[in-house]
């Protein structure tokens, strides 16, 4: 839809985007999922889940399967 490459693979789109910059935020010629940016904002969302889940017990041991 922007016209920026996604999994490396350029697409016509409504808008055209012309991504400049260091491939560790742009991602390069494979596009902004394989940069740095969606990597952080990630962890941003998930460590605070991560906690409220492990204070509110609900963070489970691994199983071990019986051999």
């Amino acid at each position: 839809m922007l016209g920026i490459p996604v999994s490396g693979h350029t697409a016509a789109g409504l808008l055209t985007a012309d991504v400049d910059g260091p491939a560790l935020l742009t991602g390069g010629s494979f596009g902004l999922e394989a940069s740095i940016v969606p990597v952080v904002i990630s962890v941003l969302l998930a460590a605070p889940m991560l906690v409220l889940a492990h204070r509110r017990g609900g963070l489970l041991p691994r199983q071990r399967t019986r051999r």
